[in-house]
């Protein structure tokens, strides 16, 4: 019996002093409870071998620990999501890319040009439609999205009054008021609400049961609360008629069955991932080239799809790796200059996490 209990007891002290050296676990407790940049933290790896997960901390201070099935606002991983979404409408041949976005608003609205060349779908989409970032103030020491109520005859009204710098298709700028304007004329194109559009085309299809803009009383129980770099809590992020380039709230589960689907040759939105890809722009002084919604870039002799979110109390980075069929998530409920690049290579080429 004492044997025994020895036993136990040593199988007990390995067991901590292997997971005190997991270099992943340690860097996700030192981003909570050193660097203070959130409560809590998840990491999700899909790879050949199957799906696994790793979290650290809690949802918001004394709340629920976090998890895989924690809901977390992923701020512009959402543009991804839009994007798939134009590539499914060509697909469909609802629309083409090079099409003129003005065609498929009221007659009434002004869409700005430049020397009579149009803003096309695939401008707007690879952030070279020249729109600016934002077409409102935006100051990041604040708590409160600056997009809260933001309505379609303010976005009207902006593009009435702005002029393009260059030629659309010129030269990337990065444009969330580009990817906004991307999904409210997709919207009216399919004649239906934002959100129930990619419920249909995209989430449903894919299983993404969790991921959206709105949630039910269960969902809601589920979400982390984001905090900014002061670890004070702040205001979930709205996004208005804007919200389609980075109010979309997900999980690390429901990430990874879009990663799974990017990598699929049976997804039911096959051919819109790949087309998706047949647009690539370049990002003035960087190897990384602009896909419809993707970055692409090659890490060694892979190439990977990527993309960072991150509202006024969220950080999040997702990447695929299409060449040796793995995908990896990591969110935390902190805002921080401070990259998630180092916890995504940790996890990347690990057999499970």
């Amino acid at each position: 019996m004492k044997q025994s209990l020895f036993t136990a007891l040593l199988a007990l002290m390995l067991a901590v002093t292997q997971n005190s050296q997991d270099p992943l676990r340690d860097a996700m407790k030192k981003r909570i409870d050193e660097a203070k940049l959130g409560t809590g933290t998840a990491v999700g790896l899909l790879n050949p071998e199957g799906r696994s997960f790793a979290s650290y901390g809690r949802v918001s201070a004394g709340g629920k620990e976090s998890a895989a099935d924690t809901i977390v606002e992923i701020g512009s991983i959402g543009k991804v999501f839009t994007s798939l979404l134009l590539a499914d409408m060509v697909e469909r041949g609802q629309v083409a890319l090079n099409d003129p976005v003005r065609k498929y608003l009221p007659t009434s609205v002004k869409m700005p040009s430049y020397k009579g060349e149009d803003i096309t779908f695939a401008d707007l989409a690879t952030h070279t439609s020249g729109l600016p970032r934002d077409s409102v103030p935006v100051d990041m020491t604040k708590s409160e999205s600056p997009y809260v109520g933001y309505t379609t005859n303010q976005l009207y009204a902006f593009l009435a009054q702005y002029e393009l710098p260059r030629d659309p298709g010129a030269k990337w700028e990065y444009s969330n008021v580009g990817i906004g304007l991307l999904g409210h004329v997709l919207a009216l194109r399919a004649g239906m609400n934002f959100e129930d559009l990619m419920r249909q085309r995209i989430f449903e299809p894919l299983g993404m049961k969790d991921t959206g803009l709105t949630f039910n009383s269960e969902q809601q129980s589920r979400r982390a609360l984001g905090h900014n770099g002061k670890l004070v809590p702040v205001p979930y992020w709205t996004g208005g008629v804007v919200a389609p380039a980075g109010g979309f709230n997900s999980t690390a589960a429901d990430l990874l069955a879009f990663g799974a689907a990017v990598l699929d040759p049976k997804s039911p939105l096959k051919a819109a991932f790949a087309r998706m890809l047949t647009v690539k722009r370049p990002i003035e002084g960087t190897r990384t080239e602009q896909a419809l919604g993707w970055n692409v870039f090659k890490l060694g002799n892979n190439e990977i799809l990527a993309h960072d979110g991150g509202t006024f109390g969220f950080q999040a980075r997702f990447i695929v790796d299409t060449t040796r069929k793995r995908a990896v998530i990591v969110w935390v409920n902190g805002r921080s200059e401070e990259p998630l690049n180092a916890i995504v290579g940790l996890a990347l080429d690990r057999p499970k996490l």
